[in-house]
């Protein structure tokens, strides 16, 4: 018996054909296949960072939709907020509508942390990736 269990989703059409063609073109034999491997990722990457303790230096980057109501606001007040985390932004244009901010900073672990859930939690933030490296 196969410990493998089955489950459903709902993703958008255009995520769903722009994730199929990435994993057709990485080789995967199927969807599923695809799919568990992105699991582990997401899981190798985000138990490393949220076991990390301490001062850690890193960029947090964020692409939103610029046109969301609000959005560059909340996304400047955050950044205010944090000022024993954030040492500097730098903001760049990649389409009409589409922007990205990439936020350096450096600061207690639980600190970066708390900061990033509230910027990926922000109306409008369309991806937000935390990244560390050593100190």
């Amino acid at each position: 018996m196969s410990d493998k269990t089955r489950i459903s989703l709902s993703v958008s059409g255009a995520l769903l054909k722009e994730f199929d063609a990435l994993s057709r073109n990485l080789g995967h034999p199927d969807r599923s296949k695809a799919i568990s491997e992105a699991m582990r990722e997401v899981l190798s990457t985000r138990r490393w960072d949220l076991a990390k303790k301490g001062e850690v230096p890193g960029v947090i980057l964020v692409t939103y939709d610029h046109h969301s109501r609000g959005v560059n606001r909340a996304l400047t007040e955050l950044q205010h907020d944090y000022p024993d985390v954030v040492m500097a932004t730098m903001h760049i244009h990649l389409s009409k509508h589409t922007c990205l901010e990439v936020i350096a900073f450096r600061g207690e672990a639980e600190r970066v942390r708390s900061l990033g859930k509230t910027l990926h939690s922000q109306k409008g933030v369309l991806d937000l990736k935390l990244i560390t490296s050593k100190a």
